[in-house]
């Protein structure tokens, strides 16, 4: 019996078709599911760069923060004084004005006394003399000029020095950590405060060494976490370990899962189900 093209094309797409499903990640063969761990994507330790008496902590364990939000304060009474006599200094102008007024007058005494030498009503020595005070005066007021940039300079660093004594979240998070509280010390090696972000969860597991083909970046898998939280969460891996553990035989996984609405906490336990 003959085969009409129509039918041998067919034939050949559904073919093609299911060579094509063989060959992708994780469809010809069914994974088990495997355990994993939901950890905070992001988890920072906060301090300030210098040491100091806390004078405030804004936030406790358990609040939400948003990325700028000061969390903690040292003292700064030395260095908010410092700050202010900083500014003091370069909102003053008048060293510039006297520097200005004193080689106007300068200039003119200058030029009048070159007409007097002209007349020979004076020597030209007094003239020169005349001239050369109204370039003393000229550097004088480049010299103030000087001054009054760097004391603008001056009052920029007394501002980045007194914001080192405040603290405040580089990330959008929940408290979950508060070492310390108004009046105690805190010294180089401590910190205050820490941060975990979990608006965007990470979630870490270890899979045996025969998923390793049928894995790839980029993947939808589900994720179950374990109760009272049931329900499905999609997550995408986003890391594949190159280096196995020889001792288990198995590879890293990682997945990012996002969590805007702050359903999931972190810390959780759960199952990794491929798609057949």
């Amino acid at each position: 019996m003959q085969t009409s093209s129509s039918s041998r094309g067919k034939g050949f797409c559904a073919a093609t078709l299911f060579a094509a499903l063989a060959l992708s990640p994780a469809s010809a063969t069914s994974l088990d599911p495997v355990s994993c761990l939901i950890q905070p994507e992001d988890t920072v330790r906060l301090a300030t760069p210098v040491a100091g008496i806390v004078a405030e902590v804004a936030f406790d364990r358990g609040d939400t923060v948003a990325a700028g939000d000061v969390i903690a304060r040292l003292d700064a009474t030395l260095e908010t004084i410092a700050l202010s006599m900083a500014e003091a200094r370069a909102e003053s102008d008048a060293r510039t004005r006297a520097a200005e007024a004193r080689l106007a007058f300068m200039n003119t005494k200058a030029s009048r006394a070159e007409d007097l030498a002209l007349r020979n009503a004076i020597s030209q020595t007094e003239a020169t003399q005349a001239r050369l005070d109204a370039d003393i005066a000229r550097h004088d007021l480049d010299e103030a000029l000087l001054a009054g940039r760097l004391a603008l300079i001056d009052a920029e660093q007394a501002r980045a020095v007194l914001d080192q004594k405040v603290l405040r979240t580089p990330i959008d998070g929940v408290v979950v950590e508060r070492l310390l509280t108004a009046g105690e010390f805190r010294d180089p090696q401590s910190h205050i405060a820490t941060i975990a972000r979990l608006d965007i969860l990470r979630v870490e597991a270890f899979a045996p060494l025969h998923y390793y083909s049928h894995l790839a970046v980029g993947q939808q898998v589900a994720i179950h976490p374990e109760a009272p939280f049931e329900g499905i969460h999609m997550a995408e891996i986003t890391v594949i370990d190159q280096v196995f553990d020889a001792a288990t035989a198995t590879f890293g996984l990682r997945m990012t899962l996002p969590n805007p609405d702050l359903v999931l906490p972190a810390g959780l336990r759960c199952e990794v189900h491929f798609a057949p």
